[in-house]
């Protein structure tokens, strides 16, 4: 057979064949390995054993993407337009203004990308192998179909292959099954029918060998592997608009429609004045392009800028800069079990006897120390230093009670890991009292050992074990004889995979905001249940991945509210609760660190990888948390709602200070004044006062309450009809009252014209801090004393361009008397006086 199409043979299912048979399938000796002429002819001809690369966006295109934005087009059009009718100072400005937007908004797109070319670097594996008869150490890329790959506890399966000889190796298939216990390796064939999950005889890329050590022929290499498949499936990450992206997007129709209006009102009231048409249209044009804020882009990505930057302090990189005000919206999390809720590490849950738990003390510690010497792994550290899963969780138990016993290779007589005639690990050693024997594996090989070595108490011994296994645990029974003895079981010990102490802080956090958390796992039900309890679900209703399939889609959206845990999880059934949340328009963040998680993750709304994942799970994501914790992201969850909060305080300043000034400028023009506002007055106003008090809501600590209320439904828009309003009638009070002062100090003249705008101005700068909350007045809130300090700025600017003989000229700008700041002052804060004492009766209401 041609060894060059032997791989796509044997890939329809090695796990059924022998292992014979499948290395002779590819031409190759088990014992000698591939030749090194043979192994660089099928690198040439398979490639190299690693996955497509990434399609990487270039710069021009991240470019592309932020410029082509629905509000960046239409302030690009408003400048172009200001150009084209002569404003060219006007429209140069909103065109320069959109260049750090973008630039932000590129700039963070770049980094987050460098930084996972960093991880992901940090992960490229070795492997080692035979060649010609001996072991050697390779790049992982440089794997071929047929290569023998010789694993050990602590390696990363390099790529697909078939068991051939097996001794004691266990296999964390975690990345690809959701299982967050190792299971055991067999060299004898599964069932052809036998799901991956269930293949003993397999070994796959990026799952890894926690103890014991095997031999495996590789079968499949790059994308031709478990691995590869998936990640062949994911086209471009499909995301919805963001929150703030369609509230940006609705903003851009509502302003289309104002501008259209102005239009129609200047063209209008030209005519009635007999105006040359040309002149109206022009006039209507140029106050259409007034109209169009240029300052809630900055918005947007100094708060998203500088918000990406305080999550990468808190361990959570920002892969795009939407994603994390997306979370603020989030109210379903479908979270991984393993690593994100638990430690991702065994630990000795229980040392247990048919008498009960055996208490900390002598008793324990002899039973741990006789549980160590039994595991031949332990051994092997004790000469190499690197011991498997079981001997380290052992040891650790150890470390909570007294010093681990060091074991003396001088003393041991035997060591035999377990094979295929003995399940189990087979140790003898010398003692003073004589020649020892232990041996520590599966219950049911060690009771079949013992055999009558337990008269009557072999019931009580099957019915702990029995039990413990309900309980999800991962199970070893240690037992003992000495010389001319029977075997007797000595000890069951029960082994979890623990749970973070944060994580029941961090649930109660979600479960006070209004998010319903659903724990997916490929584990046991009863290992899921014990782990919900722990983390103080507040429902734990477990269903398995065998009941889901049972659910149409129609009872899958009607049972979905009240689901916690998802137990014996395929990868598909998490994608099906993406699906039937977005179905239903809730807002979903999916956890994951394996590669069987980056279908869900590609079609989340936040998609969560962990640094500790895999390469295919971090290309998916939007977040990737540094410690992989669910109470990381739940302080991101945080982070989020203040972000979405503030995004929402400056929209409204921003839109209320524009129908403040225009509606001034459209009513003192209604009522004949030729130009109540100068432009390079209303060029100050938008582009020192606003952006300066607008970007100091990025510093608005969280609101009290914040995560003790439910998310924003993804259907309401941040400006609602009643925002809209409020905004209508704060900025309508002041254009009011900006006219009745210009009308009370002079009519049309320059101080006239001063004092209106001062009063806009500095009541614009009120209006930013009596507007950091809209339901909470401001004596209740934390102090921003950068927010504070703009405020004190505008004010003060206000007071001191009268007295600088430049500006003054070109604001002709006269100082005020104090009957007439006392007037100012009236007005500005008249609105935040009415808005406080609303909110302290608890109505929303905005100054």
């Amino acid at each position: 057979m041609d060894p060059r199409q032997a791989p796509a043979d044997v890939a329809r299912g090695p796990h059924a064949r022998s292992p014979d048979e499948v290395a002779d399938g590819l031409g190759v000796d088990t014992e000698q390995g591939l030749g090194q002429a043979e192994s660089a002819r099928r690198l040439v001809e398979d490639g190299p054993n690693e996955l497509a690369p990434p399609e990487r966006p270039s710069v021009l295109a991240m470019l592309w993407h932020s410029a082509t934005e629905p509000f960046i087009l239409m302030l690009l059009a408003a400048g172009v337009l200001a150009v084209l009718l002569g404003e060219v100072r006007d429209g140069l400005l909103i065109v320069a203004a959109l260049i750090p937007i973008v630039a932000a908004d590129v700039v963070t797109g770049y980094r987050a990308e460098r930084a996972l070319e960093a991880l992901r670097a940090a992960s490229a594996p070795r492997a080692r192998v035979r060649r010609d008869g001996e072991p050697i150490e390779i790049h992982a890329r440089e794997v071929v179909a047929g290569d023998i790959l010789l694993l050990s506890s602590g390696d990363l399966v390099a790529a697909d292959a078939r068991i051939v000889a097996t001794h004691a190796a266990l296999v964390d298939r975690s990345v690809l099954t959701g299982e967050s216990l190792p299971e055991p390796a067999a060299a004898a064939p599964d069932p052809p029918e036998a799901p991956l999950a269930e293949r003993r005889s397999m070994v796959y890329a990026g799952t890894s060998i926690v103890g014991g050590s095997a031999e495996a022929v590789v079968v499949a290499t790059g994308r031709h592997t478990e691995v590869g498949h998936i990640s062949g499936e994911l086209r471009s990450v499909e995301r919805r608009r963001s929150p703030v992206q369609a509230e940006l997007d609705r903003l851009v129709r509502i302003m289309l429609v104002a501008a259209l209006g102005l239009v129609a009102i200047t063209v209008g009231l030209g005519f009635l004045r007999g105006n040359p048409p040309g002149q109206n249209l022009l006039a209507g044009i140029a106050a259409a392009i007034a109209a169009i804020p240029e300052e809630p882009p900055v918005l947007l990505a100094v708060i998203l800028g500088l918000g990406a930057y305080r999550l990468l302090r808190r361990g959570v990189l920002v892969r795009r800069l939407n994603a994390q005000e997306t979370l603020g919206a989030v109210d379903l999390i479908l979270t991984d079990k393993t690593g994100t809720l638990t430690r991702n590490r065994l630990e000795v849950a229980a040392v247990l006897t048919p008498d009960g738990e055996v208490p900390t003390g002598p008793d324990r510690s002899n039973l741990l120390a006789d549980a160590l010497r039994a595991e031949a792994d332990a051994w092997q550290a004790a000469r190499l230093g690197a011991a498997g899963a079981f001997p380290n969780a052992i040891r650790r138990a150890f470390d909570a009670e007294t010093e681990a016993p060091l074991l003396d290779p001088a003393t041991l007589e035997s060591c035999e890991p377990a094979a295929e005639r003995h399940p189990y690990s087979l140790v003898s050693y010398r003692t003073a009292e004589g020649k020892r024997w232990l041996a520590s594996g599966a219950p049911e090989a060690i009771l079949e050992l013992a055999g009558d070595g337990v008269p009557g108490r072999g019931g009580a011994w099957r019915r702990l074990v029995a039990a413990e296994a309900d309980r999800g645990s991962r199970l070893l029974l240690l037992a003992a004889r000495a010389q001319g003895e029977p075997w007797r079981p000595e000890a069951l010990l029960a082994f979890r995979d623990p749970l973070r102490p944060e994580i029941a802080d961090a649930m109660a956090t979600a479960t006070g905001a209004g998010i319903q958390t659903v724990m997916v796992t490929g584990d046991h039900p009863s290992t899921a249940a014990a782990i919900a309890r722990e983390a103080a679900m507040p429902e734990r209703r477990v269903v398995t991945g065998a009941d889901l399939a049972t659910w149409d889609d129609r009872r899958l959206a009607a049972e979905l509210p009240e689901l916690h845990v998802l137990a014996r999880a395929s990868p598909g059934d998490k994608l099906r609760l993406v699906n039937a949340a977005r179905t239903a328009n809730r807002t979903v963040a999916v956890t994951g660190d394996g590669v069987n998680d980056a279908p869900a993750l590609n079609r989340a709304d936040v998609a969560v990888a962990m640094g500790s994942g895999t390469a295919v799970a971090r290309e998916a994501a939007d977040l990737v948390l540094g410690d992989d914790s669910f109470a990381t992201l739940m302080r991101g969850m945080r982070e989020g709602r203040r972000i979405i909060a503030n995004v929402q305080k400056g929209l409204v300043f921003l839109i209320s200070t524009h129908v403040a000034l225009l509606g001034f400028v459209l009513i003192a023009t209604i009522a004949g004044f030729a130009q109540p506002l100068l432009p390079i007055q209303i060029l100050w106003a938008e582009l020192f006062i606003d952006i300066s008090t607008s970007v100091a809501f990025e510093r608005e600590p969280e609101e009290p309450g914040a995560m003790r209320r439910p998310p924003r439904p993804r259907t309401q828009p941040l400006l609602d009809r009643g925002v809209l309003a409020g905004v209508t009638l704060a900025g309508g009070f002041s254009a009011t009252a900006a006219l009745v002062l210009m009308l009370a100090v002079g009519g049309g003249s320059d101080h006239a014209r001063w004092v209106a705008f001062t009063a806009l101005a500095v009541g614009q700068a009120v209006r930013a801090y009596a507007n950091r909350s809209l339901l909470i007045p401001v004596r209740r809130l934390p102090v921003n004393g950068f927010l504070a300090i703009a405020v004190v700025l505008v004010v003060a600017a206000q007071a001191v361009v009268p007295y600088l003989p430049p500006l003054a000229d070109a604001f002709r700008a006269t100082p005020l008397s104090l009957a007439e700041w006392g007037l100012v002052a009236s007005v500005a804060l008249a609105p935040a006086v009415a808005a406080q004492v609303a909110r302290a009766m608890g109505r929303r209401w905005i100054a």
